[in-house]
């Protein structure tokens, strides 16, 4: 344990006024004993700490520089998690220190795990990654302890297999990864892995274009959720924003300019976008909006198409799903209950000039 013993003792001779001669001829030692104190080259008996304390008038504690640490296990592991913020690699050894004290806590075990899987990655050091590995295999035997509901067996197990990806032992990480790809959640990285490491692209395509498949749907649900947030909070200017970026997105992600299952939601955001518009005071651009939203779901609507392979990079035989309406414009009309009233009344004109 690091203390301020050196400095501290030159920093109470000079408030004393006193040279190392001075403060040695007081201890009965020699100038260059003290001298050496000072200088960390050697370090007093606990006799002469004390004889010194007493006569500078201070405690051990303040000679030493020492303060008391709460080392309570919720504090304990609550500092670790900021040195982990901090990327403090110092904390590695308070981390050893908790997991000693408490070697039972998954809490204590967790804490310290993750530290030396994200200075692991960080740095590529060899004993931090294996440490690594050593402490998450022994979080998952104390599992049953843990309360976050973002932390399971697959999660844990995903850690390990990416610790030893670090260390090139593709083989194992690959088991561990297939083994425990719940919902799919490692396609991404066992593709990655089977195409740079493996040399193998045909195996590797068939995860990638699952991982890419669930991660537009995860775009899709993320932009619609958002929607919905910036709408309750009245923030018009983001929600325009973030509309405006979406749609060319999605638009993008279109093999051909045939009907796809993506303008059924571009017509939902261009409902989205209509509604920010009129909380704006841009009633013009809003029914503009609402226009290109019905234009949009009349388009998809005269031939609608769920298959996914319509999407770029796909070429799955699959069929999305959403429970928003079974067309294009009663999933429109779902969206401004929420977003609008006023435009859905509006929405609701728009169909019935049409019949």
């Amino acid at each position: 344990m690091d203390t301020k013993l050196a400095e501290n003792i030159r920093l109470f001779r000079k408030k004393r006024g006193m040279t190392l001669e001075q403060l040695a001829e007081a201890l009965n030692v020699t100038a260059g004993a003290v001298h050496k104190w000072e200088t960390k080259r050697s370090t007093p008996d606990l006799g002469l700490i004390m004889e010194m304390a007493d006569f500078f008038d201070v405690s051990v504690d303040v000679l030493l520089g020492y303060r008391m640490k709460d080392n309570r296990l919720k504090t304990t592991v609550d500092r670790l998690w900021k040195a982990c913020g901090a990327k403090d690699h110092d904390s590695l050894s308070e981390a050893e220190k908790a997991i000693r004290k408490y070697p039972h806590s998954f809490d204590a075990v967790w804490a310290g795990a993750f530290l030396y899987h994200a200075f692991g990655t960080e740095t590529k050091n060899e004993a931090w990654i294996r440490r690594a590995i050593e402490l998450l295999e022994r979080a998952l035997l104390l599992l049953s302890q843990c309360t976050d509901p973002r932390l399971n067996e697959s999660v844990l197990y995903g850690m390990i297999a990416n610790m030893h990806l670090l260390l090139g032992e593709t083989d194992q990480a690959l088991e561990l990864l297939k083994s425990h790809n719940a919902g799919g959640q490692y396609d991404d990285t066992i593709g990655i892995t089977l195409v740079s490491d493996c040399k193998k692209p045909e195996e590797a395509g068939d995860y990638l274009e699952r991982a890419f498949l669930r991660s537009v749907s995860s775009l899709i649900q993320s932009i619609l959720g958002y929607v919905l947030l910036l709408n309750a909070r009245n923030d018009a200017v983001s929600g325009e924003e973030m509309i405006r970026w979406a749609v060319p997105t999605l638009e993008g992600l279109k093999k051909t300019q045939e009907p796809c299952f993506l303008d059924r939601y571009n017509a939902v955001l261009m409902a989205g976008l209509a509604g920010f518009q009129l909380k704006s005071g841009e009633k013009e651009e809003a029914v503009r909006s609402l226009r290109q939203a019905y234009a949009l779901a009349r388009f998809f609507d005269a031939a609608p198409n769920y298959e996914v392979a319509r999407i770029k990079y796909i070429s799955r035989v699959e069929a999305t799903y959403d429970s928003m309406g079974e067309t294009a414009a009663e999933a429109v009309e779902t969206a401004l209950r929420y977003v609008s009233p006023e435009l859905r009344e509006r929405w609701k004109e728009m169909a019935g000039n049409e019949e």
